[in-house]
């Protein structure tokens, strides 16, 4: 058994407990003489202290706190009033667990809260009592929640460091250290020294592994951070960014006499791109977003310059200039355009993630907040591909079930039998029977020690009174530090002493509650084989191929849209579908990684492989931002040769298009993905297409926008087609 609490983060909360829950305790048993409110006082600050952690600004997390408070009041409400009638509990259970379960994946403070929320539920609903006796009920969970306030926020009121900010802001800033070192050799002109170049490669190599290290927590974690406030969403977008941005800075620059005729603009980006990332990261480290990015403000103008240069290189040359120059060229101006248009976001995100407002992206939408924002992602996830709705469904059945058997089987303590289904069902039969285990291990054992305890102690209140803060700190402190298994032997502690001075019964209330328990994991077991035994592996492969094929779909609506070579759909709602549906993957693949444990063992190939069609989205992105520096018309009004050149290029972007779909339905069929394409055929086509003596200012700007928007998805393809775990076999599923 070890011990894991850096900062002694668990230890202090896991005090607050103890002087918190028999304070409540005591007001409404001794005080006041109600029993009820002495229970759910007691139970609200086991739920406020030990069950619910929220994060953020202090401002965020008493108003998510306030939140759960008025929320807590309705379920105890609502509970109460279904607790003399069996059926209309187990109706009202399924359905208020289904919305509690569900309403998780709009925020990550719903989320957080869900298992308070049906903690307070269920308790009310399995300890029958009259409507009079609900304004009791209420006072004990006010208690609890003044009292628990008052801990948490003037008790050791500071939080854990946030690990995934700190390794995000070190990631950027290693992104700074290697374009700025890169951007210094360009501008010599000269073959580095031997000594230079072990150098990049070491900047390289820490950047490369920084990114994937902030990739790979970021995976970890149970829930993306995301939802209606753009602040916790940010922090998701922000990996996402620094996946893209990392192929980008690792990018060769071209020496300096390359970009002869745009020379300021590149000077100016490979200034302007570091330091916004460096301001970047010490806004996630100081969780503050000073200006709200006021540097952004210039690199937009930079970024926009470049752009405005990369279009006036295309309107200058001349079918007589050497097409490897002019390719080079326009590579250079792309890459430095790439650069600070990720800059850009990683600069917006990092404002937004410190809870500040961003400078707005020129060529979105105005992005949605609040309730529409909610509903749209409810929507989203309202479908049997999604692992949170089925998790949710999962969840309320298990519920109502053990609901139904308690009221049945007329249980003690019936409310035993539904936590005990909540806190071992999981995501799949599996997980949840290896839970089932540590459930009943860990009561049995705190059995055994309650039982000693109560046992020596006789039936002397006082004396009981003295070990109850001892068992409470233990109880808080076991599941955070040590581990599952300890902590529900731990609270079988609590539950035993808690019992007997409402009631004194002896050991035998502990017995009480392992037969409550065990009810509760057999019910945990029937829900897990009968929906979706499989988990998250059951939709991982549709939830990877899907979320290839949407992007693939975006950029060829994209490039379609932009070159008018055929009527295309709107671009938003299919930039909004392929974003939605690498939402999707996002949660899949962290309830996967839940359930599996050996899956972590590839946890680097899982998470670039779920980049990749990120990747395919932001070049997409790219391309359509692109339309904001310049109007582009379509091409079939250009002379004959042109039909010829997009003739050529439908095909180039045709392949592409197809591979990408080819890929999506390979993973989804678990079959061997297509071997990504050489991309000769792309770089001869585009090194001709460079020389081309194009007489209207329009084609030049969007076939080359194109063109590269098409040889980055071919790095995409690289990236992807040789992550598929174990070459396309269905160990994941």
């Amino acid at each position: 058994m070890t011990i894991s609490d850096p900062g002694h983060f668990a230890l202090k909360n896991a005090i607050r407990a103890a002087i918190v829950v028999p304070t409540a305790f005591v007001i409404g048993l001794k005080v006041f003489g109600l029993p009820q409110m002495g229970l759910f006082g007691a139970f609200g600050s086991i739920g406020m202290l030990v069950f619910v952690d929220f994060g953020g600004t202090t401002r965020a997390r008493l108003l998510a706190y306030l939140g759960l408070l008025a929320g807590g009041c309705l379920t105890i409400s609502l509970g109460t009033l279904c607790s003399h009638t069996t059926w209309l509990a187990v109706v009202v259970m399924g359905l208020v667990g289904f919305a509690i379960l569900f309403s998780g994946v709009i925020d990550g403070y719903l989320a957080a809260a869900s298992l308070v929320l049906i903690l307070t539920f269920v308790i009310a609903a399995m300890v029958q009592a009259d409507v009079g006796e609900i304004p009791d009920r209420l006072a004990g969970w006010g208690v609890a929640g003044v009292l628990s306030l008052t801990a948490i926020f003037c008790l050791w009121p500071s939080r854990p460091p946030d690990q995934l900010r700190r390794g995000t802001a070190a990631t950027i800033e290693k992104l700074a250290e290697l374009l700025e070192a890169m951007g210094a050799v360009a501008r010599t002109g000269e073959r580095p020294a031997r000594s230079e170049e072990e150098r990049l490669g070491e900047l390289s190599m820490a950047a490369y592994e920084a990114t994937v290290a902030a990739r790979n927590a970021f995976v970890a974690i149970p829930h993306r951070p995301s939802g209606v406030g753009a602040r916790t969403a940010a922090i998701g977008r922000l990996i996402d960014d620094l996946d893209w941005f990392d192929a980008l800075a690792r990018e060769q620059p071209a020496p300096a006499a390359v970009s002869g005729g745009f020379a300021a603009e590149r000077d100016a980006i490979e200034a302007a791109v570091p330091a916004a990332l460096r301001r970047a990261a010490g806004r996630l480290r100081s969780n503050d977003p000073g200006d709200n990015g006021h540097e952004l403000r210039e690199l937009s103008d930079d970024h926009r310059a470049i752009g405005r240069a990369f279009l006036a290189e295309l309107a200058e040359h001349r079918v007589e200039d050497d097409a490897k120059r002019v390719t080079a060229e326009l590579n250079e101006a792309y890459r430095l355009r790439g650069l600070a248009f990720a800059a850009l976001q990683i600069g917006r995100h990092a404002v937004q993630a410190s809870g500040g407002e961003a400078p707005r992206e020129p060529t979105l939408t105005m992005r949605r907040t609040g309730l529409r924002e909610g509903r749209r992602i409810a929507e989203s996830h309202r479908r049997m591909g999604s692992v949170w709705f089925r998790n949710s469904v999962r969840g309320a059945a298990g519920l109502a079930l053990a609901v139904l058997v308690a009221k049945l089987t007329n249980a003690q303590n019936g409310f035993w039998v539904v936590l005990g289904t909540i806190s071992v069902l999981r995501s799949s039969a599996l997980a949840t029977g290896t839970t089932v285990v540590e459930a009943l291990t860990g009561t049995v054992i705190g059995i055994v020690i309650g039982g000693l305890i109560v046992a020596a102690l006789g039936s002397e209140p006082g004396l009981l009174w003295a070990v109850l803060p001892f068992a409470v700190l233990l109880g808080a402190y076991s599941p955070r530090a040590i581990s599952f298994t300890a902590g529900q032997a731990s609270f079988t502690v609590v539950i035993v002493i808690l019992f007997n001075l409402l009631n004194p019964v002896g050991w035998s209330v502990g017995v009480v509650r392992i037969e409550d328990v065990a009810i509760g994991c057999a019910v945990s077991l029937v829900t897990g084989f009968l929906f979706w035994p499989r988990g998250a592996a059951d939709v991982l492969r549709e939830s990877i191929g899907s979320a290839y094929e949407t992007a693939a779909r975006y950029l060829d609506t994209t490039i379609a849209t932009m070159l008018g070579v055929r009527e295309a759909e709107p671009i938003e709602p299919v930039a909004v579908e392929a974003s939605e549906a690498a939402l999707r993957l996002d949660e899949t693949v962290r309830e996967y990684l839940a359930e599996n444990g050996s899956a972590r063992r590839d946890l680097d190939a899982l998470a670039r492989l779920v980049g990749g069609a990120t990747r395919v989205r932001r070049v997409a992105r790219l391309m359509h931002d692109a339309s904001g520096i310049a109007p582009l018309t379509p091409l079939d009004s250009q002379a004959a040769w042109v039909a010829a050149v997009c003739g050529r290029f439908d095909q180039e972007w045709t392949a592409r298009r197809a591979w990408f779909e080819a890929f999506g339905k390979a993973i989804g069929a678990g079959e061997e993905s297509p071997a990504p394409e050489p991309g000769a055929r792309s770089a001869a086509f585009f090194s001709s297409l460079a020389a081309r003596p194009i007489s209207c200012r329009t084609t030049r700007r969007a076939l080359p926008f194109a063109g590269f928007s098409i040889n980055s998805s071919l790095r995409c393809q690289r990236t992807g087609s040789p992550l598929i775990f174990a070459g396309g076999s269905r160990n994941t599923s």
